[in-house]
């Protein structure tokens, strides 16, 4: 089986990067039927993990039993090499989690990923600090002859359509500078951290169909890990 490893990371915290790789785990899982395992590495935190703990205690023990679950792991620096051999080749995916932050984590972790997606908003201090993680990734990842990544991608998380003409020029802006844009957007909406952000069930299917709605963004995420 042909495992890759991706991740939606960025180089600080409150981006949604963690909310979406719950989310990007879940559908590919149960809506996919893709095998999956997602790493935690945002120590000591465990944001991820813990949740999936919490949300498993809100269940009695027959439904507990009853579920097929794709598993959620929390890892160091220390043992992730570990982690991803015992899954490699395995599963379809592996999510790694990243800490919210440039640190010697992050850098580590990124040492391991294949396919980076990096969200920001429009902001003009997010713009300029993501041109830059983005130049710095491709320039000490990318640009490697021993590299493991092999591509980044930008996309708009927050997207306001009453801001749609704003993003427009942005994303020109950011492709004259050669610098990957996806197609698709994460809309702001308060339903996916406070819904959709769940490891036990996916979106429902009659849900997140529109034509900048975020099922559109985890099928470009499939179609670009190909």
């Amino acid at each position: 089986m042909e495992t890759k490893i991706i991740s939606v990371v960025g180089e600080k915290g409150g981006i949604g990067k963690t909310t979406l790789n719950i989310i990007l785990a879940s559908d590919l899982f149960y809506a996919k039927g893709k095998k999956v395992v997602l790493l935690d590495a945002d120590n000591p935190q465990y944001s991820i993990y813990n949740k999936r703990e919490r949300e498993l205690e809100s269940l009695d023990e027959e439904e507990r039993q009853s579920m097929e679950l794709y598993p959620i792991e929390p890892v160091t620096v220390a043992n992730l090499q570990d982690a991803i051999t015992k899954h490699y080749g395995l599963v379809d995916y592996i999510i790694l989690d990243l800490p919210g932050s440039l640190n010697v984590e992050m850098v580590k972790g990124l040492l391991y990923v294949e396919h980076v997606f990096v969200p920001f908003d429009h902001d003009e201090l997010e713009i300029d600090s993501t041109s830059h993680f983005y130049f710095t990734l491709k320039n000490n990842f990318l640009d490697n002859d021993e590299r493991i990544l092999k591509s980044i991608h930008l996309f708009f998380n927050k997207y306001k359509l009453v801001k749609k003409n704003k993003f427009a020029v942005l994303r020109q802006q950011f492709l004259n500078a050669d610098i990957p844009m996806m197609k698709s957007v994460v809309k702001d909406k308060t339903i996916y951290k406070e819904r959709y952000r769940n490891t036990l069930y996916p979106i429902p299917d009659h849900k997140e169909l529109g034509s900048k709605d975020i099922k559109h963004f985890f099928e470009e995420v499939a179609q670009l890990t190909q």
